[in-house]
């Protein structure tokens, strides 16, 4: 057995403990470390210590993600009268955090299992205590880079990753490592016409025009006050209403 069919053993062990159903790729380290904000190419270097020449020379990123139960994804932004139904709402922010909890032990075994270093998913708490967008970029080695090269999917117009089967209603986390692992190739689908992201939501529908359609996000998610940092109206539409949604199974 490879040393990729052992990590994805271990890793369906986690998903099937935790009920949930998952992806694993892997991607070169170099490309994943080329690709980051100069700002995330820092703290990851940082993280790496002495390992980080090793990593360069041969290093993985192991790319996972688990994909939100159907349920959650029906509770978002359900209506209310005038406005919308909250605490129906919450359901997807607690489903937000126990993804976020499983990511995390998934990467914490399988960093053990490659001697590696765990790159936990991000947490709720952040948005809040920020002034803006982009002070976030220097606290987090970016997932989504990671899960492009590793091939869990492609770059949809909401800026989230697509998966071919479950679309973007998945969380993501990865783990980095000197072990060379077969590499998985990077996703050739994409979002072609489609657009129903765009038009879930105004801040994707005009991030052309507006300054920083990214902090505007930011300060709606925060306003909303749901019991997780998240908003998942785009996510919703991407699964639910977009042109590929007949492929889409949780």
């Amino acid at each position: 057995m490879s040393n990729l069919n052992n990590i994805r053993s271990v890793f369906e062990e986690e998903s099937s403990r935790h009920g949930l159903k998952g992806v694993l790729g892997v991607a070169a380290f170099d490309s994943v470390y080329e690709s980051l904000l100069p700002v995330q190419q820092e703290l990851l270097k940082g993280l790496a210590g002495k390992g980080f020449e090793g990593l360069m020379d041969g290093g993985s990123v192991i790319s996972i993600a688990y994909a939100y139960p159907e349920h959650a994804i029906d509770s978002i932004a359900v209506k209310k009268g005038e406005g919308f139904d909250k605490e129906t709402w919450n359901v997807y922010a607690r489903e937000y955090r126990r993804l976020n909890e499983a990511l995390n032990e998934a990467c914490d075994r399988l960093a053990q299992e490659v001697d590696g270093i765990p790159l936990p998913a991000t947490t709720s708490g952040i948005a809040a205590e920020i002034e803006h967008v982009e002070d976030y970029y220097g606290m987090a080695v970016s997932h989504r880079v990671a899960a492009e090269r590793a091939g869990i999917g492609w770059r949809g117009k909401n800026e989230l990753i697509v998966h071919p089967g479950y679309s973007c209603a998945i969380r993501l986390a990865s783990v980095v490592t000197e072990v060379p692992l077969e590499r998985t190739a990077p996703s050739e689908g994409g979002c072609g016409d489609c657009r129903a992201c765009l038009d879930a939501c105004n801040f994707l529908r005009y991030k052309d025009r507006l300054d920083n359609y990214r902090e505007q996000c930011r300060r709606y998610i925060v306003a909303l006050g749901l019991e997780g940092e998240v908003c998942g109206m785009c996510v919703r539409a991407c699964y639910r209403d977009s042109v590929y949604s007949d492929r889409f199974r949780l």
